[in-house]
């Protein structure tokens, strides 16, 4: 058992926030029988403070002197610095980059202690010196976090089977040139060793929380703190998707999951759609709970989402497609989807669902685009929710699109410009190219920019999306490409307004996986 002994006198802040260095061994604060004084101990700007605040991504910097009584080997000392328990650096001279990690302990109220460990390894004895104010009150710590998302979060999965996620430096979304640094790795920073894995099937956010949807049981994913919050800091995991989503196993792997704020979020689980209201981030399936709809093959909601009539399309394992949305006065509401014919759509899988980006609340054009053995289709409707009845979808044409791009492909993404603009938009990313055309004349699309590498995600970020109005303006469309042979992304900030898609900036930091979502904060 080690002997603990101190440099100062006022112990009791400092042992109410922390516990031991290295072991639980005895607390001992009687004389110092080697050292006579530690100098060079002061932070400028103290003063009678009781609180030292720190801030991530700043330099933390002393370089204290040691003076040892006559005859004492000074050679034989060691130093670490710790905060809130973590060994944060070794050596009497301290150059710390401020970051929090998983391992520091903080009380409630989100304070930890600092101090300089100097040990005696032939002794076992331990010394420490806690930081003081002027007046020799031991200095409260606390850490400011700045991987706070305040621009947006994105999600990963890399190469190992592990899945994380990471966050956008920046303070005002409305600056996009100004996206240069991206924080990553920000789950294994702050829970090391748990891990997310799997594939990601879908993802929820609504600025102080994130849910990552995963494939692999027990866990499918975790739900991250991603602000300050009471007693959970930010870039903690809460839980696991399966803890708190699902009340025992799900009886089938999470398939496809959708978050559209204030309106609708669904989970598609085997062939059992669950739909439920998004008051919460989560919902909560309790074991044996009956599907609002049995039977469905695969989901796809409308982007971008906003407040005004959001709707998605299911394809049911009979090969139907239906319409359908949630009302929190009315419940569930489906209908078919014609096919032109006096029929019901049918198709072998969705390529893409979207409609007109715009604030009106009647006639909107919706657009739905399949795939039926190896042609490609593009279906246009026009609809009108209804505060009662049925809403009314009318069938308006088709148009084949299997030579578009190139040639089609399934896994191409297809979404339209964030709000209404004079050429009305239409954006396919297939491949290492960004096409584009308008919906409205549905002329062959042209590739409107090229990448290096493969496009992966892509997302039109709005100002006040869950309130889209007559003010609101786009204010960038994020990509991001995955370079396979370095197995690292890239995220590019673009206005896809401008004829020749203009980029607001290119990110430098490398993202060490593949990029699958990307959400904004607003």
């Amino acid at each position: 058992m080690k002997i603990f002994k101190y440099l100062t006198v006022t112990l009791a802040a400092a042992l109410a926030v922390t516990g031991c260095y290295n072991d639980k061994g005895s607390y001992y604060t009687g004389s110092w029988t080697d050292i006579a004084a530690v100098e060079g101990m002061s932070i400028p700007g103290i003063g009678t403070n009781y609180y030292l605040n720190l801030v991530e991504e700043e330099t933390l910097s002393l370089n204290p002197t040691v003076r040892f009584n006559p005859g004492v080997d000074a050679s034989a000392f060691t130093y670490d610095w710790v905060m809130g328990n973590d060994t944060i650096a070794s050596g009497l001279k301290l150059d710390w980059t401020v970051m929090r990690s998983s391992k520091m302990e903080f009380n409630e109220s989100g304070h930890t202690s600092f101090w300089l460990a100097i040990n005696n390894p032939k002794s076992g004895e331990n010394w420490r010196y806690y930081l003081q104010n002027e007046n020799g009150n031991v200095l409260i710590v606390t850490i400011t976090q700045t991987m706070s998302p305040k621009i947006g979060v994105f999600v990963y999965e890399k190469e190992d089977g592990s899945v994380e996620w990471g966050s956008v430096k920046g303070s005002n979304s409305a600056t996009p040139e100004a996206f240069t640094t991206l924080y990553t790795d920000i789950f294994a920073h702050y829970n090391a060793p748990s891990k997310m894995e799997g594939s990601v099937v879908g993802t929820a956010f609504s600025g102080s929380q994130l849910i990552v949807y995963t494939d692999q049981a027990p866990d499918f994913g975790a739900l991250i703190q991603t602000a300050e919050s009471g007693t959970n800091p930010l870039g903690i995991s809460v839980g696991t998707v399966g803890d708190l989503v699902f009340d025992g196993m799900p009886e089938g792997i999470i398939k496809e999951q959708s978050f559209c704020k204030g309106l609708m979020q669904e989970l598609l689980i085997g062939n059992s759609l669950f739909i439920d209201d998004a008051d919460n981030i989560y919902q909560m399936i309790l074991s044996g709970a009956e599907a609002t709809q049995d039977n469905v093959e695969q989901i796809m909601g409308a982007k971008p989402y906003a407040n005004q009539m959001h709707f998605s399309v299911q394809r049911l394992t009979s090969g139907e497609l239906w319409y359908y949305r949630y009302d929190a006065n009315r419940g569930y509401l489906r209908q078919i989807l014609p096919d032109g014919n006096g029929g019901t759509l049918k198709a072998d899988k969705i390529i893409g669902v979207f409609r007109q980006p715009t604030f009106i609340d009647k006639q909107l054009k919706m657009f739905v685009a399949v795939k039926s053995g190896a042609a490609y289709q593009l279906y246009t409707y026009t609809y009108e929710q209804k505060t009662s009845g049925q809403d009314i979808i009318t069938y308006v044409g088709k148009k084949d699109i299997t030579g578009w791009t190139g040639g089609m492909s399934d896994d191409c993404a297809m979404f339209t410009n964030g709000v209404e603009v004079p050429l009305n938009y239409l954006y396919i990313a297939k491949g290492s190219d960004l096409w584009r055309t308008s919906y409205e004349s549905l002329a062959d699309p042209q590739v409107a920019k090229s990448f290096p590498a493969p496009i992966t995600a892509a997302e039109v970020v709005i100002t006040t999306p869950n309130r889209v109005t007559t003010d609101t303006e786009e204010l960038y469309t994020a990509i991001f490409t995955y370079d396979a042979s370095a197995k690292t992304s890239k995220m590019y900030v673009l206005d896809a307004r401008t004829d020749d898609v203009k980029a607001y900036s290119e990110v430098e930091t490398a993202i060490p996986g593949k990029v699958v979502r990307y959400l904004a904060n607003q």
